[in-house]
């Protein structure tokens, strides 16, 4: 067996599909599948049963996958321990949320203690970033929402406000004297973040708490961008749900309004991601390790 029969059938078990292995991989599915077959002839059992409509480890195919993830950690660990190139550079991924309200914090602090190491930040949405943490792309990341279908882990660092952002006009000024200002707000224009935001996650798990979903809502607009958003609401487009840290500034002048989503703040959390598959170089272990304790995360 080689090194590249070894990532065909790790990668193929980790995302359940040839394909999706051949395209992590850069290989033709044919390939993959010759790689894979080629193991089983080697190893005289059947490593992977496979079906019309699913895939699954054989008991063998789980105790070589242990054992190739394994490999394949310890052949990145080498190559990352012998590159002076990766030593001194981190890959951070980060949703909007946490690019505004953690991310600018963080770095400072962690150049002080450390002004040696350079950092390069890839900001987008929270399942983008998730993407990738999970194929290596990046470091480590921050993100405003969690999934469960997904090889990364998740460390709660903070909680984050969802507040309504309306127009600072004299319509909305008034809704706020309104016993129930949420019910009425709700059945205004609505600007949506796209569909891989963390905040539109979390925005469809409060609306599915009080019953509502979005054929219910008059939405104008979905927004991959927040700044642009936020400008729209301004402008006196619509209202949108936002975290309270991306609209605070534009509140305080004036240009829109806060209005909490209950009597008791709805709040989500951010979090560190990181994968439980890649292996986590000693710059990155260090960082992850200092992010826990500005952070007092035991």
């Amino acid at each position: 067996m080689d090194i590249r029969q070894l990532e065909a059938f790790v990668y193929t078990v980790k995302y359940q599909s040839f394909s999706l292995a051949a395209q992590k991989l850069y290989l033709s599915q044919p390939t993959v599948s010759s790689h894979i077959n080629n193991l089983e002839k080697e190893l005289h059992t059947r490593l992977l049963k496979r079906t019309t409509k699913s895939l699954s480890v054989t008991p063998a195919g789980q105790t070589l996958y242990n054992y190739a993830a394994e490999i394949l950690n310890l052949q990145q660990k080498a190559i990352l321990e012998l590159s002076d190139k990766n030593q001194k550079l981190l890959h951070i991924g980060v949703s909007s949320v946490p690019s505004l309200y953690l991310l600018p914090e963080l770095l400072s602090a962690y150049h002080q203690e450390m002004p040696d190491v350079r950092f390069r930040t890839s900001c987008s949405d929270s399942l983008d970033v998730i993407r990738k943490v999970t194929d290596g792309t990046c470091d480590i990341g921050l993100v405003g929402t969690k999934i469960s279908d997904t090889p990364c882990r998740f460390l709660p660092v903070t909680s984050d406000e969802l507040v309504i952002a309306a127009p600072a006009t004299p319509h909305f000024q008034a809704c706020l004297e309104l016993k129930d200002p949420v019910s009425m707000l709700l059945k205004e224009p609505f600007l949506l973040r796209e569909d891989t935001s963390g905040t539109k996650q979390e925005t469809l798990y409060y609306l599915k708490n009080r019953g509502i979903s979005l054929d219910d809502l008059n939405v104008t607009a979905v927004m991959d961008d927040a700044a642009s958003l936020i400008r729209c609401i301004t402008l006196g487009m619509g209202i949108s749900i936002l975290s309270r840290a991306t609209v605070q500034n534009d509140a305080q002048l004036g240009k829109l309004l806060i209005i909490p989503l209950e009597q008791s703040a709805f709040l989500r959390k951010l979090y560190i991601v990181y994968s439980s598959t890649q292996f986590m170089s000693e710059p990155t272990a260090h960082f992850f390790a200092f992010m826990k304790q500005f952070y007092a995360i035991s």
